[in-house]
């Protein structure tokens, strides 16, 4: 049960939107459920490109479609996947990415086709036991022009080669633009230590030229990646010069008033983080990012000791106790009760179930009729012999990472 006001809360903004509207997007058969989710619940992309290149359109989102039965098991063969993104299929007139895609990735890509050759529509790859699409160009902003960063997915499974529907579901693909520096590097602001330029990007590379010796404003677009190592863009970076990440967080740490989370990453307007979960969610106006991440001086701290942006990130386990230690294996990747991955039941990392938002939460109401973790009280999601959710798929009502 959830605690505390802001919990009761977040149970009231689960229903904002009626899950009974949303629900007419995801099917059901005697013999499939799929199920599919974001990757990180929240990518971010540059606000701009014509200066400056933090982050690309790049958008991973995954699926599993289980074989319901007495042992269900996650299916791929005969099957195939087919992805839209939800009136939203065109890029024109959203954003300069594409014009700058050359001098900043060295390729001129078609608008709208992303860095891994897929476009706002197409097919997920089979990768092992689920389906993945990975580098969709999604962009905040749909095909009337309407700002929103919770954009959302049409996956549809058919036999291979076939067009004949055997299940579908939607899911949200967050993306923000709201990835940005404005509120210390602009002329007079804080950060711009008596720069006068006309926009945030050049402030940010003309105190870079002074402060390293570099030549920046006049290699601009300036990719951070093309020195800065960054395992999100798989950008192996140049030996000596920082991680983006870490020269980013122990930079920012050092200064005289520190930033908080949501003054760099989306942010006042997105609220990246909105799971309900107790504990995990956010209370009020604090979006609570430390109760995983820590604040700047833990992040810098471990960040100077070894931990690998990305591939080394917060685990279960430190808030939840050993009975749910994946390894060193991400929670993303991680896998739980019958092998299926953890995130399957319990949604992306920043909108676990269940979420302040009602369209991140339509999987599981359509599913089993609340906004909890798949499976509670509902194991006949996937199971056909007839339990009921009095068997806790963790061993017992506290919990445990192995399979029971």
């Amino acid at each position: 049960m959830l605690r505390g006001t802001a919990a009761t809360v977040a149970c009231l903004l689960v229903l904002l939107v009626s899950p009974i509207a949303m629900a007419q997007a995801v099917t059901t058969t005697g013999q499939y459920v799929v199920i599919g989710w974001n990757d990180l619940g929240m990518h971010c992309i540059s606000p701009r490109f014509s200066e400056i290149c933090i982050l690309p359109p790049y958008n991973t989102f995954r699926a599993v479609v289980i074989r319901k039965g007495e042992e269900p098991r996650m299916v791929t063969s005969g099957l195939q996947i087919n992805y839209s993104i939800d009136d939203n299929q065109s890029v024109a007139g959203k954003t300069d990415f594409w014009q700058y895609a050359p001098q900043l990735f060295g390729t001129k890509l078609q608008p709208g086709i992303g860095l891994t050759g897929l476009g706002l529509k197409g097919k997920m790859a089979a990768v092992g036991d689920l389906f993945q699409a990975e580098g969709v160009p999604v962009l905040p902003m749909d095909d009337k022009k309407t700002w929103n960063p919770y954009q959302h997915a049409t996956l549809t499974v058919t036999a291979t080669n076939s067009t004949k529907v055997l299940v579908k579901t939607n899911i949200v693909v967050p993306v923000s633009d709201e990835l940005n520096c404005q509120k210390c590097h602009y002329s007079g602001g804080p950060g711009a230590l008596g720069i006068n330029t006309p926009t945030m990007e050049s402030n940010i590379l003309t105190l870079h030229d002074r402060r390293q010796g570099t030549q920046l404003m006049k290699a601009k677009p300036v990719l951070c990646a093309g020195c800065h190592a960054d395992s999100a863009l798989k950008a192996k970076g140049v030996r000596g010069i920082p991680s983006l990440s870490f020269a980013m967080h122990t930079k920012h740490a050092g200064v005289a008033v520190q930033p908080a989370c949501y003054d760099c990453h989306p942010g006042q307007k997105t609220h990246c983080n909105r799971s309900a979960a107790p504990s995990m969610g956010p209370v009020g106006n604090d979006p609570r990012c430390e109760t995983c991440h820590g604040d700047l001086t833990r992040m810098a701290a471990d960040l100077r000791t070894g931990r690998q942006p990305w591939s080394q990130e917060p685990t279960c386990a430190q808030c939840h106790g050993p009975k749910y230690a994946t390894g060193n294996v991400l929670y993303r990747n991680a896998r739980g009760h019958g092998g299926v991955y953890c995130v399957t039941c319990h949604n992306s990392p920043h909108a676990w179930w269940p979420s302040t938002r009602a369209d991140d939460n339509l999987q599981p109401q359509t599913l089993q009729k609340n906004t909890h973790a798949i499976g509670h009280n509902a194991c006949n999601v996937c199971h056909t012999d007839g339990r009921t959710g009095s068997m806790p798929p963790h061993g017992g009502e506290d919990g445990g990472g192995a399979d029971n």
